[in-house]
């Protein structure tokens, strides 16, 4: 088969490639869709993550792109998310997609922990007494073990935030559509149980995927539902969230802090009062970078490709 890869991530993981793939062709293109090596249309191509971000960018590239991959028998995307045009093109345009979920789990849930453990720390009050050189002992500074975690949307990054939880000793509860069996969970939730599992809870974890049913799922009533002392993070879709239900709950105290590292929409409008909220932290929906992610775009991919020849569904197949 002719397979379709960036020069980026074929100079990247050359030894990785030529090894799992040692009787297929390999297409390579640059930052402009230019074929630079190889001729022919390809079978199968890995849209990697630098050229998905472009193509997001520019509509010149993306057109060119997809004519290049138009009726492949497999594309591997790599990332979660498949509401986009641009995605949504890919997939029409292939005979069998794949999306990317659980690629970027693990530095996601490193940025849920960062936040975490930075509230539960005070690590925002101990840098303001260290600017003052306030030798000031804070005994108010807590720990994670017996605390509750809510988790919304149990996929690949809600089971590694989970997996984390756990190695905390932290109580860890879920909600699902469907059945799942973890042995990192103590209790499942439905969906429609969301608000009584919110009031159990020290942080909330917003993992939902945009969806017509995921629209506004936090709003007034779920704030209300929650702790005073709980914290939200939102590293699901931004749309997910009533951001103005948000806002209000965090300045009439009906939660203690939020971490958002999605919005809507993005960027974050300029005149958004979440911006200068002192209980919010904003990040520009970075938290799913990692050094490692590349290559596990790559192993999804091969792993794929055996299925693919195999005749087995693939992983993540939409």
């Amino acid at each position: 088969m002719k397979i379709c890869v960036s020069e980026f991530t074929y100079k990247t993981f050359e030894s990785i490639l030529k090894e799992n793939f040692p009787d297929d062709e390999f297409l390579l293109i640059d930052s402009e869709a230019n074929v630079i090596s190889g001729e022919g249309k390809p079978d199968v191509a890995l849209v990697s993550y630098e050229l998905m971000f472009k193509a997001l960018k520019s509509d010149t590239f993306f057109t060119k792109y997809l004519e290049l991959i138009n009726g492949c028998e497999y594309l591997q995307g790599s990332w979660a998310g498949i509401e986009t045009s641009q995605a949504q093109a890919l997939i029409s345009n292939s005979k069998i997609f794949s999306h990317g979920g659980g690629i970027h789990a693990i530095p996601i849930a490193t940025y849920v922990f960062a936040q975490m453990l930075r509230s539960i720390k005070s690590i925002d009050e101990h840098i303001e007494l260290q600017k003052q050189k306030n030798w000031k002992q804070m005994m108010s500074v807590g720990e994670l073990t017996d605390m509750t975690i809510g988790i919304t949307g149990f996929g690949g990054i809600g089971q590694e935030v989970a997996r984390i939880a756990k190695a905390f000793r932290m109580i860890v509860y879920a909600t699902k559509r469907t059945p799942v069996l973890s042995d990192n969970l103590d209790r499942l939730f439905k969906p429609s149980e969301l608000d009584e599992m919110l009031k159990s809870c020290d942080f909330v974890v917003n993992c939902l995927p945009s969806s017509q049913d995921t629209q506004k799922v936090f709003s007034d009533n779920q704030f209300k539902a929650m702790k005073s002392s709980c914290m939200f993070i939102n590293v699901g879709r931004g749309e997910s969230v009533d951001e103005k239900a948000l806002a209000k709950a965090l300045v009439d105290g009906e939660i203690e802090c939020a971490a958002l590292d999605t919005t809507d929409p993005e960027p974050l409008e300029p005149n958004s009062p979440l911006w200068t909220l002192p209980n919010c932290f904003i990040t520009p929906h970075d938290s799913a970078w990692g050094p490692r992610a590349p290559l596990r775009a790559v192993e999804l991919f091969i792993e794929n490709y055996k299925r693919l020849k195999e005749g087995k569904k693939l992983i993540n197949q939409v």
